[in-house]
């Protein structure tokens, strides 16, 4: 059996430290922006009028309530598993009026497919910054 051996050296760990501190100025934008578009498309149903539509109404307040709560998880863990997760539930939001039969409601439509869009866009752009400047240890 072979011994590993973990190398704690201070150059390590200063760059790892370096990436975090990175990652936390360079992409928090993005996390601040897809909360605030999950907190709109939860609020969405209130602000539009929608609430009468009630599958329109609940995925609007599930999926915006698990972006919303995803990016704020982000803040604090500083991990990019939540901009996939995150891009996945602004895909499903888009989707959403199609599978779910809301099409013929503007409001509910427009409030699932334009929120979602930019909540797609967010996380690529996090994604792709974070591809950028990832460091593996």
């Amino acid at each position: 059996m072979a011994h590993v051996t973990q190398d704690h050296s201070p150059d390590r760990r200063t760059a790892a430290r370096g990436w975090e501190r990175r990652r936390w100025k360079d992409s928090r934008w993005q996390d601040w922006a897809n909360m605030v578009f999950g907190l709109l498309l939860a609020v969405s149903p209130w602000l539009l009028q929608f609430t009468g539509l009630e599958g329109a109404t609940l995925n609007a307040v599930i999926i915006g309530g698990l972006i919303c709560a995803l990016s704020a998880l982000a803040l604090t863990l500083l991990d990019r598993w939540e901009a996939y997760i995150s891009g996945l539930l602004g895909i499903w939001a888009i989707l959403s009026p199609w599978l779910l039969g809301f099409t013929a409601y503007d409001a509910a439509m427009l409030a699932h497919t334009g929120l979602g869009a930019l909540v797609v866009v967010v996380a690529v752009i996090e994604i792709w910054q974070g591809g950028s400047s990832d460091v593996a240890y």
